[in-house]
């Protein structure tokens, strides 16, 4: 047979039931938010825009009341929480909860709020992805790979970009990329998407003429990634500290959140181009020629009216409000080197990815979004250019940020700030096993009796003042035994190995736990000189448990 029965479960049964899943749960959302549209406009007995100075208030406290009353998180609906659920739990949504943003969310948009839904659509996609797993009763050791699937037919379905699902799904699962991880998540979001252009069309989020690519702009487009690298940053800490404001301010805070809503209702009632995704009028930054200044004065009203609306706990996604303000941010930044014979149209596209890179933190599947959301691929390079440096940017400013997902999939959330304590106070001693070290000058005879002796795949190897100068690994036997006994252990060994010093900046330690996965590297005085083997498994396992502490919990409330 050519193909057995678990592979043809594995490689196409199960995945494309998932993107079918996916392209359904696409469809299911935008019908809820074109349910809330119309229903929206038949409730408005004022006739006018001037409704929204009703209604948005309405809104603001019914999201929070529902939040007290189920115990939900808004700020958790998110792409990194999500995959934090995945990795860290294996799923486990609830399908009450995931029902109530689904509503929430689709509430929003449809009655205008400035949000986007990439978040809540991915939810809704491993929800239903998971029902059905647990269902057939998948093994366990693919139950992460095809949840990620879930997830990934979501988003690409819902934003007719194939490839950013697939790269969403690869970023989820372990960081590793293979036949056996790609091949199903290639066909779950391939499904997806052929599903939603059945019924939504072949479309582009906004349309875009063909722009012209211009050497000039591998020199301009930097000013634009750092522009909305900060600009990434200040919209994170201000969303954060309004949230703040929950705790501190808690018997307040309906009375806050009813004024924000007339604030944001305000805003929508008198600016149309802010009101929901707003991708028409983006289209109309390609078509009518706009004046600078009132491209950023829109920006400006958008970024306002989403902080506000996410900081005061509603539902919905940072995906569309992001490209939205990258769009008019971009155009008014690229207005500006239009005597150097720059299109401030070509702006939009690479304002719009570096903004989401600086909020997403995932340049390469931010680019790969915006290209396929309006077929410019012709602008690839400088959209990855100024997405890499807001990403850079945005992650430069917060703790381990390099190095979030892969530490993820280690059973380490770095956000965590129990984890964040623990390694303040770390004192990597306690972590330290002394295994003896070999000197330059061995031969081979004594390194094979001394890992013979020892349980560890690595060891040190010091000069004559005891300061490290390589590591040797079991497998550098191999090279041993095909030059001859003769050789010596300086002719094989690692030079500048990976080694941690006392009074080593946290960082580096969290690097090395982000980047490598040996078990043990060493660990040396002031001086240079070998102390120690930091045992790494160790470390890892007490870390996991230190999140493991608060985290399930934590998730479970998302």
């Amino acid at each position: 047979m050519f193909l057995t029965k678990d592979e043809l479960l594995h490689f196409l049964l199960i995945p494309l039931i998932i993107g079918l899943l996916g392209g359904f749960s696409a469809l299911l959302f935008r019908d809820f938010i074109d349910f809330f549209h119309f229903l929206f406009q038949k409730i408005n007995f004022l006739h006018g825009d001037i409704f929204y100075l009703i209604s948005t208030p309405i809104i603001f406290v019914l999201s929070n009341l529902l939040v007290l009353k189920f115990l939900l998180h808004s700020e958790g609906v998110s792409l990194d929480n999500i995959a934090k659920k995945i990795a860290l739990l294996h799923g486990h949504f609830s399908p009450v909860k995931g029902s109530l943003v689904l509503f929430l969310t689709s509430l929003n948009i449809g009655f205008g709020l400035p949000v986007g839904r990439e978040a809540p659509i991915a939810k809704l996609g491993g929800l239903l992805g998971e029902l059905f797993l647990k269902l057939i009763k998948v093994p366990r050791v693919n139950l992460i790979l095809y949840l990620s699937a879930a997830v990934s037919s979501a988003i690409a379905a819902t934003f007719n970009a194939p490839l950013a699902g697939v790269l969403l799904g690869i970023e989820i699962i372990l960081g590793k990329v293979n036949l056996y991880l790609l091949i199903p998540l290639i066909v779950a979001s391939t499904t997806a998407t052929l599903l939603a252009r059945e019924f939504l069309g072949n479309y582009t989020a906004f349309f875009v003429p063909h722009l012209q690519f211009k050497d000039l702009y591998f020199y301009l487009v930097p000013f634009v990634g750092i522009f909305f690298g900060f600009l990434a940053l200040l919209t994170k800490w201000s969303i954060n500290f309004i949230r703040g404001l929950k705790l501190s301010l808690r018997h307040l805070w309906l009375k806050i959140v009813f004024i924000n809503g007339l604030v944001v209702g305000s805003l929508l009632s008198l600016f149309p181009q802010i009101r929901g995704t707003g991708y028409s009028y983006i289209t109309g930054l390609f078509l009518h020629k706009t004046s600078p200044l009132e491209a950023f004065f829109i920006m400006l009203l958008k970024w306002v009216a989403v902080v506000i609306t996410l900081g005061s706990g509603l539902f919905g996604g940072l995906m569309s409000p992001s490209i939205f303000i990258g769009a008019f941010g971009g155009y008014a930044l690229g207005s500006i080197f239009t005597f150097l014979g720059a299109d401030p149209r070509v702006f939009i596209l690479v304002g719009s990815a570096a903004m989401l890179a600086g909020i997403s933190r995932a340049p390469l599947r931010t680019s790969i979004i915006v290209v396929e959301l309006t077929h410019s691929y012709q602008l690839l390079l400088p959209i990855l250019i100024a997405s890499s440096i807001s990403a850079f940017i945005s992650a430069k400013f917060e703790p381990g940020a390099y190095f979030k997902r892969s530490l993820i999939q280690k059973g380490i959330d770095i956000e965590n700030s129990q984890v964040l304590e623990f390694l303040k106070c770390l004192d990597p001693r306690k972590y330290l096993t002394f295994i003896s070290p070999l000197k330059e000058d061995d031969d081979y005879s004594q390194a094979l009796k001394l890992f013979a002796k020892v349980h560890t795949r690595y060891l040190p190897v010091v000069n004559e003042k005891g300061k490290l100068v390589g590591i040797l690994s079991a497998t550098d036997l191999l090279k041993i035994l095909q030059r001859g006994t003769e050789v010596k252990i300086s002719q094989i060994m690692h030079r500048n190995p990976i080694f941690l010093k006392e009074g080593f900046d946290k960082e580096e330690l969290v690097k090395i736990l982000g980047m490598f996965t040996t078990s043990s590297i060493p660990y040396l005085d002031k001086d240079g000189k070998y102390i120690g083997m930091l045992d790494l498994n160790r470390l890892l396992k007490d870390l996991t448990l230190v999140n493991s502490s608060c985290q399930s919990d934590k998730l479970q409330h998302q």
